[in-house]
């Protein structure tokens, strides 16, 4: 609940809120404005931040900072010590140098989602999963270890699948096949059956079985 008084020429809010994370009773103020109508509408727009994360002030919190915090404090004692290195490693080359300066509050579901895209120009599907599941455990920690949001913002997010395309297997026409298996036949120095068809047969039955 919001409070107003005037304070000289100014006029001041003072919100009382209980905060989530241990059920006490807090209060938060702010003044400086010119009018009434001033404070009542930055009044309005803390309220509604504080019941967003609730509580005033860790929706501020710098990424950099929370994900150290998050790293050491939380994932390290309870995961193996080489998934811990590969989930460090991938918060310090691929989230930080995009997020470190955004504040928590700040990440917003259709910027990320951006991010993810520009992440498949240079990463296979998989590795964008990778460093996807991590910042999404971290946000959803958030949640429910730390009551910071409600909800987590970048949940259910898309990761574009490969170019089927690409991943397509060529094979070979009838007459690269020949080819192949004429070569085959040759004598290869130090292969281990440079006197026999053994790769002639070997290859000639993969061809009959694939075709």
């Amino acid at each position: 609940m919001a409070f107003f008084r005037k304070r000289g020429n100014k006029w001041e809010y003072r919100i009382s809120y209980v905060d989530r994370r241990n059920g006490k009773t807090k209060e938060t103020s702010k003044g400086g404005f010119k009018t009434k109508k001033e404070a009542q509408i930055a009044a309005t727009e803390a309220e509604s931040k504080i019941n967003h994360f609730g509580f005033s002030e860790n929706g501020d919190e710098k990424i950099d900072h929370y994900f150290q915090e998050w790293l050491e404090t939380y994932k390290k004692p309870n995961v193996k010590p080489i998934t811990y290195s590969l989930q460090e490693r991938n918060v310090r080359l691929n989230i930080l140098p995009r997020w470190k300066n955004y504040r928590l509050k700040d990440i917003t579901r259709t910027e990320y989602q951006q991010w993810i895209n520009e992440l498949r120009v240079h990463y296979s599907e998989g590795t964008a999963k990778r460093i996807h599941s991590i910042m999404n455990a971290a946000l959803t920690d958030a949640v429910f270890e730390f009551n910071i949001f409600r909800e987590n913002p970048i949940q259910k997010i898309k990761i574009p699948k490969d170019n089927q395309k690409s991943s397509k297997i060529p094979y070979f026409s009838k007459t690269q096949l020949a080819t192949f298996l004429t070569a085959v036949k040759e004598p290869v120095k130090n292969a281990k059956y440079n006197k026999s068809i053994q790769y002639y047969v070997l290859f000639s039955l993969m061809a009959k079985f694939n075709g």
